[in-house]
């Protein structure tokens, strides 16, 4: 380390990494630190280095303070860390932390302290089916790397207020002792910026109270998102073996959100189907079933995307993220491009010949809307299409959706009775039922092509089926928007 000597003492700067993506406040976050450090009497400097625009932008700001008052002579600040310099890595996403890890920045002499919320890459949202990185592997990385690891699971401490997550962190900095600096120093920087003052106040307090009562730390897979299903679904699902419950009780509320208790029966029932043709007690074919069922019953028709957007709270989502306050003037403004397939698809298959086959729709590339979804017209339109939910059963898409849903489920059983993992290979190629229009009715149209010899071909060649069926899901992964 660096090391530089005043009044015949070794004494060096603490250093501190931030690794934030575009929206975060990481830029924030440092100019408190070094108004901070310099009001109370400390040099200090802070400085920033753009990244590429994978999600929003990343951007890894440097900060650096000199430990000593008033010192004889001026301290030379540098403008990136180097192999053993840092003291604190702060990763305002997880993924940031394993990065430094990757540049020899993290070592045995740095405490990281990183956010547990998830910000996917373009590569993760592209991928066809789920893409996620395992995050698991990259938190053992970062806990033999460091010194310490401490993770905050920004959104719990933040719910139910406005704080935002840059301001928990500094609270989380100060609250760890890294720093020589007091909370009410800290304060009075937040409070000179005279921006979003009480929410960053209350943020920053919260960051502090968490980490000195050890309750910021978040020691479940950040990446499991699980929503139980109300409690008189217990019984019922009590009759799969153990290991799916939790993934069937999360597909319950998934389709008692998209449509209701009763669509959620409707999944039950099918799953009864499958667990009777393979009652395996360790519940991976159920298992398996169960996801990619509970994803393919809630498609996303024109209903449902109108269900999302217009969700209680989504305003004040956007506005946590892009780190702006309720007074701040926000316009929103969402796109779509429907095609005559999502219009037809939301009608009576007896009145939806009334869509015409002209212009834009007729040449596939559908029609361009720009919905301002954050003023009242917009939203307006939004939640008058959601409001159509109590007849999606009897919309075109809904009708033939179901039916290949009933067709895989068949081609799922009749593997199961030949061979466990098969059943689960045909199980994975409810990939294809992906995306939109022309692409998702490619895919559709692909399965039930598979489907149409499948008790033969699983009697008389079964292994040159499990190799197609592979080959399938492989090109489905490889070509998200294959047609």
């Amino acid at each position: 380390m660096n090391k530089i000597s005043i009044n015949n003492t070794n004494v060096r700067p603490i250093c501190m990494l931030v690794g934030a993506l575009g929206g975060q406040g990481g830029g924030v976050l440092v100019d408190w630190l070094v108004d901070a450090a310099r009001k109370a009497g400390y040099h200090a400097q802070g400085s920033s280095t753009p990244g590429v625009a994978q999600r929003t932008g990343a951007t890894t700001y440097y900060f650096e303070l000199f430990p000593e008052k008033n010192p004889e002579k001026t301290p030379i600040f540098t403008f990136f860390p180097g192999s053993d310099d840092l003291d604190l890595m702060v990763a305002m996403e997880p993924t940031e932390a394993g990065r430094a890890i990757e540049r020899g920045f993290v070592t045995k002499f740095t405490t990281v302290l990183s956010a547990t919320d998830r910000v996917y890459s373009t590569a993760e949202k592209v991928s066809a089916g789920d893409g996620r990185i395992n995050i698991v592997p990259v938190i053992s990385a970062i806990e033999k790397a460091s010194k310490k690891l401490v993770q905050l699971d920004l959104s719990a401490l933040s719910s139910g207020t406005s704080a935002r997550g840059n301001a928990i962190v500094l609270g989380a900095i100060i609250g760890s002792g890294i720093l020589p600096l007091t909370a009410d120093e800290c304060r009075d920087s937040i409070k000179s910026k005279n921006v979003a003052v009480e929410s960053n106040l209350a943020g920053f307090d919260i960051g502090l109270k968490a980490i000195k009562n050890n309750d910021s730390v978040n020691s479940s897979d950040p990446d499991l998102v699980f929503k139980k299903a109300p409690s008189e679904f217990d019984e019922k699902i009590a009759l799969f073996p153990e290991n799916a419950h939790e993934i069937i009780s999360h597909g319950i509320s998934r389709l008692i959100d998209y449509q209701d208790s009763k669509y959620a029966d409707f999944y039950l029932e099918r799953l009864k189907k499958i667990h009777a043709a393979n009652n395996s007690l360790d519940g991976k074919l159920i298992s398996e079933v169960a996801r990619h069922l509970a994803r393919w019953m809630s498609f996303e028709d024109v209903i449902r995307v109108a269900q999302l957007k217009t969700r209680p709270g989504r305003l004040a989502r956007i506005r946590n993220e892009l780190n702006i306050s309720e007074q701040t003037p926000l316009k929103v403004t969402d796109y779509f491009k429907p095609g005559r397939e999502e219009f037809m698809g939301m009608l009576p298959k007896s009145i939806s010949w009334l869509i015409p086959n002209i212009g834009k729709l007729k040449k596939g590339r559908g029609i361009s809307l720009h919905l301002p979804t954050g003023s009242a017209f917009g939203y307006g339109m939004l939640k008058i299409l959601s409001s159509f939910k109590p007849f999606r059963a009897k919309s075109t898409q809904y009708k033939e959706e179901q039916e290949v849903i009933e067709i895989w489920l068949a081609a799922i059983t009749a593997a199961a009775n030949v061979n466990e993992d098969l059943a689960c290979q045909t199980a994975a190629l409810a990939i294809l039922a992906r995306g939109y229009g022309p692409v998702r009715k490619s895919g559709l149209e692909k399965l039930i092509l598979l489907f149409c010899d499948w008790d033969a071909r699983l009697k008389s060649d079964k292994n040159g089926l499990s190799i197609e069926v592979d080959q399938h899901i492989l090109l489905a992964h490889s070509n998200p928007d294959a047609t």
